[in-house]
């Protein structure tokens, strides 16, 4: 069973992020979400991560979300990860990481 199966709580609570969206324009792109998913799931694996988010990266507009997936780099096990823009207050925005399913 990967770690984040069997921590479900620990990834949700790490999972509040902010970026700074300076030079952005109103979002954040495919490959720096992957980078921001994948960072954060490095302190749940004690490794780098294997993420893969759709095209178009994420609208920084608070609720929007997409779902991304997570490899995990020590059983090969894959994992559906909801990410949900929480707040935006001028050119940062924090995001919510939680497991689907």
């Amino acid at each position: 069973m990967s770690p984040v199966a069997r921590r479900p709580g620990r990834l949700a609570a790490l999972a509040l992020l902010c970026l700074a969206l300076a030079g952005c324009g109103s979002g954040i792109e495919r490959a720096e979400l992957e980078d921001l998913v994948a960072r954060t799931l490095e302190g749940e694996f004690d490794a780098p991560a294997d993420v893969s988010c759709p095209d178009g990266g994420l609208a920084a507009e608070v609720d929007a979300a997409t779902e991304c997936t997570a490899v995990d780099p020590g059983t090969g096990e894959e994992r559906t990860l909801r990410v949900r823009v929480a707040s935006v207050d001028e050119d940062t925005a924090e995001f919510e990481i939680v497991p689907v399913g």
